[in-house]
């Protein structure tokens, strides 16, 4: 998403973005605008402008924020000031950019926050990798996934799934936490956010952890210890399925 109340500037950012392959880039001049739907972004990233119509940027980036902890932020300001510099620092956002400079830092800092884009869908259906030791679960999955266009891959262990998400590039990852060993989950979470191939991948963490420990589990409870961007209980309904695997795969893959 484009945030930014300058309309010159908010056109510059979309065109240049387009040219690299990004299709489903959403703008607004306003967080009230962008608040709207920014509760359902997932991998997503925002260029938060200085100028906003209605509040400053910098101000936005904390309430931007709270409406979401899966968006990653790049401050824009047309240029720099020692002071402006120190706010932005300040407040951690991914990319500090300044308008001014070569277009190609923003594609960048874009590619580093949520991957380069990937080409469109046609003829080529979204792919899932399922990474489950249950062979029930694949079959149920599958399912539910092939009736709806879905290319499928299996992964029956931790490793097995690492290598097939490497050489595969699947659009989504279906990942159980407990597998042969109870820490699987958390290990394959862990190293595929350090792989630059994978770690921009969605995760969507599916498991019964909470039958088999008794203890409920919310994922955002500690987001380090299994860093997914969804997650769901099992047994998993078709319906509630599709609409969650919707939300993170990017409209132009679908």
């Amino acid at each position: 998403m484009v945030l930014c109340g300058n309309e010159e500037r908010r056109r510059s950012f979309i065109d240049n973005l387009a040219k690299e392959g990004w299709k489903a880039i959403q703008a607004a001049s306003s967080l009230s605008e962008a608040a709207k739907r920014i509760h359902e972004a997932v991998n997503a990233c925002v260029i938060v402008d200085a100028e906003l119509q209605d509040i400053p940027g910098l101000k936005a980036i904390p309430i931007l924020r709270s409406l979401s902890d899966q968006i990653k932020i790049i401050f824009t300001a047309p240029e720099n000031t020692l002071e402006l510099e120190a706010q932005v620092r300040s407040l951690e956002v991914f990319y500090y950019f300044i308008s001014s400079a070569d277009s190609a830092e923003l594609v960048a800092a874009v590619k580093e926050a949520i991957g380069a884009p990937k080409p469109a869908g046609i003829g080529f259906p979204p792919k899932v990798l399922i990474v489950d030791d249950d062979p029930d679960f694949h079959e149920t999955i599958r399912s539910f996934l092939k009736s709806a266009g879905y290319c499928i891959v299996s992964a029956y262990s931790e490793r097995e799934g690492l290598e097939l998400a490497r050489r595969d590039k699947p659009d989504v990852i279906l990942l159980d936490i407990i597998m042969q060993a109870a820490t699987d989950g958390f290990d394959f979470c862990r190293e595929a956010r350090r792989d630059p191939n994978i770690k921009h991948t969605p995760l969507l963490g599916v498991s019964a952890i909470e039958k088999v420990s008794g203890v409920a589990y919310p994922p955002d409870m500690d987001p380090n210890l299994f860093p997914v961007d969804a997650y769901l209980s099992k047994p998993v309904t078709r319906e509630k399925l599709l609409e969650v695997l919707k939300s993170l795969i990017p409209a132009e893959r679908q």
